[in-house]
């Protein structure tokens, strides 16, 4: 139980750092898609996709060793401070030429994509791209120690920067405005955490240091071919449609993906918590805790699926307004993400336990994979082909590390853990198509409550849940 506390307390931190994240980047990015209108929200959306491809690019697996090695030198401050200035040199040396490289390809990439305006976004992106990469770095270390809450408040002191600047810019620069307010908003989050590390760990970076063994770069080497191989996995999408179709609808695609995962991201909030927890646990502890994890993540990934599914044109029109019907057809597909979604924690037991092989094997083919199924279901079905390729290679290798997991090291959960939200979900979903249509939101939304609450009856009726486990949480929360 004293463990399941810490990763209680420390999932708290992540979740509230990912829901302050997720909340004030969905309502940012609905006000600035209303704000720049699908053309100047694609030319935005795009800039940054290239940004985050690059950010992978600077970073080459240097903060998932940062991590790693910090949570198993946490006891030993000579050899931590010793991996992190290495690893902290080489964020330096490789964020500084990737964003020389961008600032000085920004024209070229211009033409490949047929739009000149993208030259200024492209150059500006530069900058994020040098300060995301020392912010991710210092967020790192903080996770390898398990100090969530500074990942929290730096990821406050982001997003209200972002509300300060990239609105009041995008309003009077459009997508140029928007990308120099964000690099402004990563300024801000990195001299915060800079602040924090000097006040409260400069042993850490200050001081003597030893030699790092070789071990470590081979486990950076796996971890920068995984790390670039997933952000190019989460980006490529959008990459290819700007290439393939037009910017615009870039814009349209992005503003399905914003909703949807921003649930995935609070819903798989725990991977990063149990990445240095895992590291510290034997296999049969985590064979002992991941049927309830698998179980409960279940319970919220199958509803919100079906419910997005139902209602994804209500959505976008809500949300959005009527400009943006054309990203329904994605969000539809897209809903389907949040099941693979809900075990995204699988891959980091291989990473944890120093088989990063596996895990990099998996994002490499799932990444081919989607890169393929992309070509030919965008240039066959538009944005809604996208959405297609992103959900199949996500189940892809979901499913592959589940049974990589279990041949390797015998992990595996109970059927009924997943297929008891599942057929609580389908008649929950069943129930919304026999409704009538509503007749306005607040019809919409009683309906939406009803199902759901059809949802846990069901649940509790075939034991998906019981008194058991509102008992479990209410021992976690006694921290």
């Amino acid at each position: 139980m004293e463990l399941a506390r810490r990763v209680a307390k420390n999932a708290l931190f992540n979740t509230s750092a990912l829901v302050v994240g997720n909340v004030s980047g969905l309502f940012l990015s609905v006000i600035l898609a209303r704000v720049l209108t699908p053309e100047y929200f694609g030319l935005y959306s795009l800039t940054l996709a290239v940004a985050n491809v690059a950010i992978a690019l600077a970073n080459l697996g240097v903060d998932g060793a940062i991590v790693r090695y910090t949570a198993y030198f946490s006891t030993d401050i000579f050899q931590l401070r010793s991996h992190f200035r290495y690893f902290l040199k080489i964020k330096i040396l490789l964020a500084s030429l990737i964003s020389l490289v961008l600032l000085f390809a920004s024209n070229n990439l211009a033409t490949i994509f047929g739009d000149e305006r993208l030259a200024l976004t492209f150059a500006i992106a530069s900058l994020i791209v040098f300060l995301a990469s020392l912010a991710y770095a210092l967020n790192s270390l903080f996770n390898g120690l398990q100090e969530f809450k500074y990942t929290l408040l730096s990821r406050i002191a982001y997003e209200v920067s972002r509300w300060i600047f990239v609105i009041p810019l995008a309003v009077s620069f459009l997508a140029t405005g928007a990308i120099a307010g964000t690099a402004a908003a990563y300024l801000v989050s990195l001299i915060f955490l800079v602040i924090i590390v000097v006040r409260h760990y400069s042993e850490y970076i200050f001081g003597e240091t030893g030699r790092v063994g070789g071990k470590v770069n081979t486990f950076v080497g796996f971890m920068s071919i995984a790390g670039i191989s997933g952000i190019i996995y989460a980006h490529v999408d959008s990459i290819m449609i700007g290439h393939l179709l037009t910017p615009t609808d870039v814009g349209y695609y992005r503003a399905a993906c914003t909703i949807v995962f921003a649930l995935i991201g609070f819903i798989s909030s725990l991977s990063s918590v149990l990445f240095p927890t895992f590291t510290r646990l034997t296999i049969e502890d985590i064979k002992r805790s991941l049927d309830r994890l698998t179980r409960y993540l279940s319970i919220i990934a199958f509803p919100s699926a079906f419910l997005i599914l139902y209602l994804s044109e209500k959505i976008v029109k809500i949300v959005y307004g009527t400009e943006y019907l054309a990203a329904s057809s994605a969000m539809f597909f897209l809903s389907f993400a949040l099941l693979p979604g809900a075990f995204s924690y699988l891959p980091t037991i291989f990473n944890a336990k120093e088989r990063v092989d596996i895990s990099v094997k998996l994002t490499v083919s799932s990444m081919l994979l989607n890169v393929v199924l992309n070509y030919f279901l965008i240039l066959e079905m538009g944005i809604a082909g996208a959405a297609v390729a992103t959900v199949v290679s996500r189940f892809f290798t979901i499913g592959f590390a589940a049974i990589l997991l279990y041949k390797m090291f015998s992990i595996s959960f109970r059927a009924s853990s997943v297929l008891k939200p599942l057929i609580s979900s389908l008649i929950m979903f069943a129930v919304l198509i026999v409704m009538p249509e509503p007749r306005s939101v607040v019809i919409g939304l009683a309906e939406v409550i009803f199902a759901g609450l059809i949802y846990f009856v069901v649940l509790f009726g075939i034991r998906g849940i019981d008194m058991d486990d509102f008992r479990y949480f209410r021992n976690l929360v006694r921290f």
